[in-house]
């Protein structure tokens, strides 16, 4: 397949707006002193997402990773784990009275300062974004999928 020059300069710009996001979101967790595996596991406990496995679900994560994480958080008191009546090896997460008044302080905080900039686009705007950046990422996906037919 023949590149083109023109998709190749409009590929790195949207490269770059995407590390320039990717910037952004790893300062929310900057500022509140956390790492980003750990941040966004306490949004995702916060929201009520329970288990580890599925945060690594959600997250893409690794689990050594998000041990790591857990292991953080437990230990500055920010949440606790508890067996699951059905299966004993999985933990239930939750946040500790103190890890609730964290996340209400900084990550709500930060989901604040998103939802003013996001208000600051218009409807159509917000609409395109979505739906482009939904796209994108699924036409990834379905790339490398038909790469790893073709190297199988």
């Amino acid at each position: 397949m023949a590149w083109n020059p023109q998709a190749q300069d409009t590929l790195a710009a949207y490269r770059e707006a995407t590390r320039q996001m990717d910037y952004v979101y790893s300062m929310f967790s900057r500022s509140c002193g956390l790492s980003e595996a750990e941040y966004w596991s306490l949004l995702l406990i916060y929201e009520g997402v329970g288990t580890q496995s599925e945060i690594s679900e959600r997250l893409f994560f690794s689990r050594q990773t998000l041990n790591s994480a857990f292991k953080l958080l437990k230990k500055k008191g920010l949440i606790r784990l508890e067996p699951m009546e059905e299966n004993l090896r999985s933990k239930q997460t939750f946040l500790t009275e103190e890890g609730r008044a964290f996340v209400e302080k900084f990550v709500v905080q930060m989901h604040k300062i998103e939802e003013k900039a996001w208000e600051q686009m218009g409807e159509e705007e917000r609409r395109l974004l979505t739906s482009l950046t939904q796209k994108m990422g699924s036409l990834i996906l379905q790339e490398l999928k038909n790469q790893e037919k073709t190297e199988n």
